[in-house]
This record gives C-alpha cells, sequence and structure tokens, in this order.
C-alpha cells in the first residue's frame, strides 16, 4: 500500500488530499480571496504563498511524513507531451518559472510539490498535464498555413475517466475507442482512439460554448467584431476566453441556479438546449477520428455530468450512434494518486521531461 500526499492549485483554489493507493483517506480544499491573487505580479509569484496554504493544512491535519511514500502534483502549461506520469525536475521547472507554455495556476503545484520533495525527501510526480499532445497528423492543420490547431484540454481528467471506462467494459484502455467530453468551466470533447487522444477541441479556442465561454465563433463576423468593438488586446482575450458563453447573454454562471430558472424562462431554456446541442455536435463529428471503426462509448463527465437537464439533452442526441457512460464530477486528484502509485508499484516507469 502507498500512502500519496496530492496537491493540486487552481486559479484561486487549493486542494490537498491523502490517498492510501486510490482511496482518499480525508481531502481539503481552501479558498482565496480573487483580491489577493491579484496582487501578484505573476503565478510564479504566488508560490510563498500558496505554500503556506499547504503547511497550514500539513499542520491541521497532523500530516508525518515519516508515513508517506511519494508526492502527486498537477502538471502545468508546459511543452507538448505523451501522456503518462512524470517526475518533477528542473527542466520542467525552468519552463513553468518563465511560462514558456503559458501562465496558469496549475503552473505553481510542481513547484510546490518539488518544496516538500527536498524537505521531506520523497518523490514527486505528476501526471498527464493539461498539454498531453497526441494529435495524429490531421488534428493539426486548420486550412490556414500560418494558423495551427493546438491540444490543450482536461487530460488528466480525460484519461483517468476513459481508464475507468475501459475497467467497466473489462477491456484494456489500449484497446478501445472513445469519445470523452469533458463538460466543466470548459468543454472539451476527444477522440480517444487505442489509448491515444488522436484529437480534441481546446475550450479557450475551439467547441460548444459552455457557462463562461463563448467557444467557436464564425470567423468573419468574429473579425468584424474585434476591429469595431473599440476594445484593446487585453479586453478582448478575457471576453472571448472567459466572457462569454451563458454569461454573455445572462451575467448568471451557476449551472444549478440557471436550470432553476430555465424551467420557466424560455430563452433560458433555449440556452441551454442550444449548448447541450452543440455538445452533441461535436460528439458526433469525431466519429470521423475513427476511421470506420466502431467505438465502444461516448463518456460524459465534469460538473455538468451531474445536470439533469444537460445529460439528457445530450444523450438523447448521441445515444442512437453509442454506448454513453456518465461519470459525474472530476476525478483529478484521484487521477494524480493512481499516476503516482502506478510509477511506484512498477507498473508504469516515470517519464523524463
Amino acid at each position: 500500500m502507498y500512502r500519496i500526499f496530492v496537491i493540486n492549485i487552481g486559479s484561486s483554489s487549493l486542494k490537498v488530499a491523502l490517498y492510501e493507493n486510490d482511496k482518499e483517506i480525508w481531502s481539503v480544499s481552501k479558498r482565496h480571496a480573487p483580491e489577493k491573487i491579484r496582487s501578484f505580479s505573476s503565478v510564479y509569484d504566488q508560490i510563498d504563498f500558496r505554500m503556506e496554504s499547504i503547511d497550514e493544512v500539513i499542520s491541521e491535519k497532523k500530516v508525518d511524513f515519516s508515513q508517506i511514500d511519494v508526492i502527486a502534483c498537477r502538471g502545468g502549461f508546459c511543452k507538448p507531451l505523451e501522456s503518462g506520469t512524470y517526475a518533477v525536475n528542473g527542466a520542467l521547472l525552468d519552463d513553468l518559472k518563465f511560462s514558456r507554455w503559458g501562465e496558469h495556476a496549475a503552473n505553481i503545484s510542481p513547484f510546490c510539490g518539488k518544496i516538500l520533495s527536498e524537505r521531506y525527501n520523497k518523490p514527486v510526480f505528476y501526471t498527464d498535464p493539461v498539454s498531453v499532445d497526441e494529435f495524429m497528423p490531421e488534428s493539426y492543420i486548420t486550412g490556414h498555413p500560418d494558423i495551427r490547431r493546438i491540444c490543450k484540454v482536461h487530460a488528466l481528467n480525460h484519461k483517468a475517466v476513459a481508464r475507468y471506462a475501459a475497467r467497466e467494459l473489462n477491456k484494456p484502455y489500449e484497446d478501445c475507442n472513445f469519445i470523452v467530453a469533458h463538460m466543466g468551466g470548459g468543454i472539451t470533447v476527444a477522440a480517444h482512439r487505442k489509448g491515444r487522444m488522436i484529437d480534441a477541441c481546446s475550450p479557450a479556442e475551439e467547441g460548444p460554448f459552455c457557462i463562461d465561454r463563448p467557444g467557436q465563433l464564425p470567423n468573419l463576423q468574429l473579425l468584424e467584431y474585434i476591429f469595431s468593438s473599440g476594445k484593446s488586446r487585453d479586453e478582448l482575450y478575457r471576453e472571448l476566453s472567459t466572457g462569454g458563453g451563458i454569461m454573455a447573454y445572462t451575467g448568471l454562471v451557476d449551472l444549478i441556479k440557471i436550470e432553476e430558472i430555465a424551467v420557466t424562462d424560455k430563452n433560458l431554456a433555449l440556452l441551454l438546449d442550444t449548448m447541450s446541442y452543440r455538445i452533441a455536435f461535436y460528439i458526433l463529428g469525431y466519429l470521423a477520428a475513427f476511421d470506420g471503426e466502431n467505438i465502444d462509448a461516448v463518456i460524459l463527465t465534469g460538473g455538468m455530468a451531474k445536470s439533469d437537464w444537460i445529460v439528457p439533452a445530450v444523450s438523447k442526441r448521441v445515444s442512437p450512434y453509442a454506448k454513453i457512460l456518465v461519470y459525474k464530477g472530476e476525478y483529478e486528484m484521484q487521477a494524480l494518486a493512481e499516476g503516482a502509485m502506478r510509477v511506484m508499484s512498477g507498473e508504469e516507469e516515470a517519464k523524463v521531461y
């Protein structure tokens, strides 16, 4: 049995948990005041502040690191990688320090993991960061030679639920064909063919609109809007990344509240139904990625997989073409623990960044 200390740092949150193998012993979530986060000039500058929060949890839970076997942390925005579990090393930390592949709060987790690793002499790993890239050659090409598609998706949860689904079907993940729709703060739909994520839509640039993201927009109308809006690049970047979707139409961001109002509000109901339609549209579009092979299942996961509105609406359109499996919520903490466990047990060899 392995005891695994897990760290997952979000934009204004911290999740820390203790696992014994794949079983959660305890979990703590902390929220940070947005104004405190904004007071730092960069993500890297937050490390000491985030470590204080982690140390508070260690103290509160009386964690004895002599009883801990390994530390698992969320990976940051790093260079394109194969799926797997990686040891935190200097090359990774150097890229994250200077945000060479993008700035995100997740970039801090490996630094905090490394601090604990050196303090307590424990190995530290990260599994399936957002930059996992297993695209087939056709997936990169856009139709414009100066614009190339990129793979930045919820790889950690995608890979985790795909493995769970394979287990449910009594097959190795490497023998399965899945389409996975992670429906959370962003929506990512990906084609998993024989254990590789060969195509996917990045929620910041493509795919269905969701609660606060606009998804893919008509190119020429978007171009006209950009030039006529009078807004700065930073304003447009925020609006087109996390300032669209249902929030832009209604000002609402709480899906539970949105669904309650939609029962009697036809316009809001139409937005929910349209979002569900667009999710189904992308799911069915990825059938083309399998070259005529049958798929084992379509997997719905993420926070919206708990919805009694979204799941039936998507399933109605998709179920004639594929089996539907639902994994409610996200499994990131468990997936990090399982990745570290696979390395510690010798099932998988740690990869080198």
